[in-house]
């Protein structure tokens, strides 16, 4: 078959898309950005498009001719600057059903989210049952797959439960009863090549999820064990500080801890294996087999151990800059100031445009820190205005290259600082 697939470099869309491949079906792959299309097919027709953009019938059209099926894969978990539910989850979608049932499509397959349905509170769960509900509607063969949270290499959410698992203590909504029931990437990419077989039935609604649910404190649990860490200190936390909790998500630049999710969390997602199970001829991979019994890597023991110190890194690397400005200013006696410019040979009126310059500067490189402003570009000017000072204070007053409390030699850790946060910071998508 030839299929159109969205949202082809995506965490699901990857392993539809490698799925579709070894089927031997030829796939229209989507994408925003080219670089993380990392698959080179015969097979593959490349294909930029945005959805931030793509929200007319008539984007789509020319993309449809000779389609047999669309699989819609884009989603987000949560909103960020440019990216709104309303937008990728509804409007483009429905732009793209309805050029599908102008074209001819045979088959849909829309991937939305376990929750998207008649009790649906959540801006999340809301903006997929639109584009559900306007699928339904549609003259053709159409599949709504609901996955609970999916897992597997890449994950997005892995890892910041494996974060949370890392912890010494859990902090437990509700104490962490609500049940979960998470499917396996390979599981959800199975599923939907089975419902692009012509022997299978169209107007199908089915919920993924794995075999069996599990407590989320269990689950936590679970993901701490393969970390190899003992069981960590269990406490109930009342939902409504759950709640004010999540607020602070946006702060720690974690969008996924916001109030919704923690919403989404209280109502529990779980549903029935059956269908899944009857859909895919065969019981839904466990989670035993499939992740509690694998050790975590090197790479996600590290991972998880940092995932929360990244934002610490940010805040201490801002706080070092705003500190140092506003001390310039305010605190420390300009008269010893320009005694150390002097030493330096700067003196006259180089002197105060130095010194108020400077400190305007390192304001600015703090506050610019804070706002994440393009952070991977912003850390490198920062580690080479602080190399630069170091130099200059190393050969013009070497005393402090020599004193005992070592203010000159701290600049290394702080360099290191610069280059390990922009190493961080490069792992966002």
């Amino acid at each position: 078959m030839k299929i159109l697939l969205t949202g082809a470099t995506g965490f699901i869309g990857n392993a539809v898309l490698r799925t579709l491949l070894r089927q031997g079906h030829q796939v229209s792959a989507c994408y925003r950005n080219p670089e993380r299309l990392l698959i080179a097919s015969p097979d593959i027709t490349p294909l930029s498009v945005d959805f931030l953009s793509a929200d007319s019938v008539e984007h789509w059209l020319p993309h449809l001719h000779g389609i047999d099926a669309v699989v819609n894969c884009v989603g987000i978990i949560a909103e960020s600057k440019g990216q709104s539910f309303a937008q990728l989850h509804s409007r483009t979608p429905l732009a793209l059903f309805q050029a599908c049932a102008q074209a001819g499509v045979k088959r849909i397959v829309q991937i939305s989210a376990l929750g998207a349905d008649e009790q649906a509170e959540s801006a999340y769960h809301i903006s997929k049952k639109v584009a559900d509900d306007a699928l339904r509607a549609l003259p053709l063969d159409w599949f709504v797959l609901q996955p609970s949270i999916v897992y597997g290499d890449g994950a997005q959410s892995s890892g910041l439960f494996h974060a949370l698992a890392a912890l010494p203590l859990h902090l437990l909504p509700d104490g962490g009863r609500q049940l979960l029931q998470p499917i396996h990437v390979d599981d959800v990419a199975a599923a939907v090549c089975r419902c692009l077989e012509p022997a299978v039935f169209g107007q199908l609604t089915v919920a993924l999820v794995g075999p069996e649910p599990i407590a989320y404190a269990d689950w936590l649990q679970g993901l701490r064990h393969r970390l190899g860490k003992p069981p960590a200190t269990r406490y109930s936390l009342p939902y409504r500080y759950a709640l004010a909790a999540a607020g602070f998500g946006k702060w720690l630049g974690e969008p996924i801890l916001n109030k919704d999710n923690i919403a989404m969390l209280g109502r529990g997602n779980s549903a029935d294996p059956s269908p899944i199970a009857e859909l895919l001829r065969r019981p839904p991979l466990s989670m035993a087999s499939q992740l509690f019994e694998k050790p975590a890597s090197q790479a996600e023991r590290w991972h998880a151990a940092l995932y929360f110190l990244k934002p610490l890194l940010q805040l201490s690397i801002a706080l070092v800059w705003l500190w140092s400005g506003i001390t310039s200013l305010l605190f420390y006696p300009h008269e010893l100031s320009y005694q150390l410019l002097a030493d330096t040979g700067i003196t006259g009126i180089g002197a105060p445009l130095m010194l108020y310059g400077l400190a305007a500067m390192d304001v600015v490189l703090g506050l610019a820190t804070l706002a994440r402003f393009r952070p991977s570009r912003l850390m490198l000017w920062q580690f080479w205005i602080v190399l630069a000072y170091s130099l200059v204070v190393a050969l013009r007053l070497p005393e402090f290259v020599f004193h005992p409390f070592g203010p000159l030699l701290k600049n290394i850790p702080f360099l290191m600082c610069l280059l390990i946060y922009r190493q961080l910071e490069g792992e966002t998508p």
